[in-house]
């Protein structure tokens, strides 16, 4: 099918960069602080680690956290592990400190700075949706049905190549954030062998 300039997408792990702007926002405004350890927003957590593990751990994956009723992977901070579950916390986090749902946050967000084609997935107010395939079983080409099935703050935002753009020009304009604050998502904090 050819694909139309307003189409939209399933942008994956680009997402983590719109959480991370929403807790940044936090950041600078006092609301959090990123050594702050996440037991102080999310109490219910009910492993130890929630008194060590850091907002910073989170947003840079050095946390170590494989699942919420398991013991760490690793000691926070010494290691780092691609994790679409720490983004969720971190969702929770926003929720927390705002008292505002995940999904209103980010599409305050995207209201604010005129991303008229971008969407939590919850939104539904998509409409251009485009859904790619993946492989089955045996190697053949399927119609993907549960590409939002991720966790939204990790994964499932919707959006579509203009807004992307306008995103990218936002932010390293210091528009979103603040270019201080840029740095600091630009910073080097942990490497990973990809």
């Amino acid at each position: 099918t050819k694909l139309e300039v307003d189409d939209q997408f399933v942008i994956g792990s680009i997402s983590k960069q719109i959480t991370a702007v929403l807790v940044l926002r936090a950041y600078e405004r006092g609301a959090i602080k990123l050594d702050d350890t996440i037991d102080q927003y999310l109490p219910n957590l009910a492993q130890p680690w929630s008194a060590a593990v850091t907002i910073h751990h989170l947003l840079t994956h050095t946390h170590g956290i494989i699942a919420l009723d398991s013991p760490l992977a690793f000691k926070q901070g010494s290691q780092f592990q691609y994790s679409q579950l720490g983004y969720d916390l971190l969702a929770q986090v926003l929720e927390r400190v705002t008292d505002t749902s995940f999904e209103a946050l980010s599409t305050e967000l995207f209201a604010e700075f005129g991303l008229k084609h971008t969407f939590h997935p919850d939104s539904e107010q998509y409409e251009h949706l485009v859904h790619g395939y993946g492989e089955d079983e045996h190697g053949a080409l399927v119609y993907s049905t549960n590409s939002l099935r991720n966790y939204a703050a990790a994964g499932s935002f919707i959006s579509n190549a203009g807004d992307l753009q306008r995103w990218n020009e936002l932010l390293h304009a210091g528009e979103l954030v603040s270019k201080a604050t840029v740095g600091l998502m630009a910073t080097k904090y942990a490497t990973r062998v990809h």
